[in-house]
């Protein structure tokens, strides 16, 4: 890691950055959550390398206009406390600006990987250190195995032998890709997915009758009440327990509190998961250590009135694999990636917020479907390694080639640092016919781009009705050429 950062701090000796430092350096009482950091625009020295085991530092002095995110603080204290650090500090502390020299653009990229692979101690996400090094014990067994198989034919080798040595050779070049994904931070981030769920469907029960589970450390007479008299009833204080008891036609009923459950990313039965309460207040977090947090293949699951916290997960907080699933009155509140519904898949969103994403909020692959209906998404694509001036995620992101459907009604999409919904289409596609248009996008709103829109969403099966969109950094709708 520190060669990787030394060799690309030698593309540009200086540069203008913005310092965020502890604000316990500059005030004796503050806010945290007024004041999480002390931002100052500075210009950068980088120093010659330095040993791997020492904490990297470069030089800086406060840049011309001083500016700084606290409106008020005297450029004296600034020069002070610089001084008292012989203007030198942590070069994780510092944010290259955007439009400067290209190289400086490799700086800041590296910087981010460093960041999630912390120089002092080499540590990584959980999640991704456990995949990676499963799969990299996986690729070294493999190897080994490979050169005492090649060594072991000691003439010419037969067609079964050689047929042999090339699926040992292609399954440890399959290895050595995912090890790539997972040593790329854009890799992780936007890397492709493929089916995680090996679970057969339980399907109903022998005798025919539908169980429904309640959730809760006590159950009482109070929790039962509006059942009707025939209802069949478990209790369980586990959400994980009550998910292995369901098959299809299920009913699982969450009472307030915080839980985690496994088998939610394991979801293949009909089965209705709703919270009974204030959503905010039936929590379900991710388990740090696992790959996936909520993955469905079942034809038809519904998830009502409930929080999905997402924690530490490598996927998306919700991945549709087949099937349908159903969210109404959930509040997801993203780590990773958003909401994905893959090839093939459904989903239908009502009444849902969606914040936080480091993508988009929602992820539309080609063939897939959505409904999307008074929903607010809001505060995705945060992941500050984007380019700037090419990303695009924002709110709601569409993959076409065969072409996803899409229906959007009364939702509220705001505040997302891409666009509004984006629209990702290979070069040549068909239905896009006003050339000058396609490189532009449409996010302007003239009418050559309201006409191309209109054609596009026409051929897109998108449509779109009273939807707030506003405020997203980049604009409201793009048609992105991949």
């Amino acid at each position: 890691m520190s060669k990787y950062l030394s060799e690309k701090l030698t593309m540009k000796d200086t540069w203008l950055g913005v310092w965020k430092t502890n604000p316990e350096l500059f005030f004796v009482k503050y806010e945290e959550a007024a004041i999480p950091f002390v931002g100052i625009l500075v210009e950068v020295t980088c120093k010659p390398r330095q040993s791997s085991s020492s904490c990297f530092k470069v030089t800086v002095s406060v840049a011309e206009p001083f500016s700084s995110n606290i409106a008020n603080i005297p450029r004296d204290l600034v020069g002070e406390i610089l001084e008292e650090l012989e203007h030198s500090v942590p070069l994780l502390e510092v944010y290259p600006v955007e439009g400067q020299d290209p190289n400086i653009h490799d700086i800041a990229l590296a910087l981010e990987v460093v960041r999630w692979c912390d120089i002092q101690d080499g540590t990584i996400p959980g999640p991704i250190a456990q995949r990676f090094k499963k799969t990299l014990e996986k690729y070294k067994n493999k190897r080994v195995e490979l050169i005492e198989y090649q060594s072991n034919i000691k003439e010419d080798p037969s067609a079964a032998e050689a047929v042999e040595c090339w699926k040992k050779y292609y399954e440890i070049v399959m290895l050595c890709g995912l090890l790539k994904m997972w040593e790329d931070l854009r890799l992780r981030v936007h890397g492709p997915f493929f089916p995680r769920i090996l679970r057969r469907r339980k399907g109903k029960r022998d005798f025919g009758k539908t169980i429904t589970h309640i959730v809760a450390k006590v159950m009482t007479t109070e929790m039962v009440k509006d059942l009707s008299s025939d209802t069949l009833l478990q209790q369980h204080d586990d959400l994980d327990l009550a998910l292995d008891s369901c098959y299809s036609g299920d009913t699982v009923v969450i009472f307030p509190g915080e839980y985690q459950a496994a088998n939610l990313a394991l979801l293949t039965d009909d089965i209705i998961i709703k919270g009974v309460g204030k959503r905010e207040e039936i929590m379900i977090t991710s388990e740090p250590s696992h790959d996936s947090f909520v993955v469905s293949k079942a034809d038809n699951v519904k998830l009502m009135h409930l929080s999905l916290i997402q924690q530490g997960t490598v996927d998306g907080i919700v991945v549709v694999e087949s099937g349908h699933m159903t969210l109404e009155n959930c509040i997801l509140k993203c780590e990773g990636t958003g909401v994905c519904v893959l090839t093939g898949a459904a989903l239908t969103i009502t009444d849902s917020e969606i914040t936080g994403a480091q993508g988009a909020g929602v992820e539309l692959y080609p063939g897939s479907m959505a409904i999307l209906e008074r929903n607010e998404i809001h505060h995705c694509n945060n992941l500050r390694t984007s380019d700037c001036s090419q990303s695009t995620l924002g709110g709601v992101n569409m993959k076409v080639l065969p072409a996803p459907k899409l229906k959007m009604t009364n939702n509220h999409i705001y505040n997302n640092n891409g666009y509004g919904v984006s629209i990702l289409q290979p070069t040549e596609q068909f239905f896009i016919v006003a050339e000058d248009a396609t490189n532009k996008g449409a996010a302007s709103g003239d009418k050559k781009d309201e006409t191309m829109l209109s054609k596009v969403m026409q051929n897109l099966n998108l449509e779109m009705n009273n939807n707030k969109i506003e405020a997203n950094v980049k604009g409201d709708i793009r048609i992105v050429t991949s």
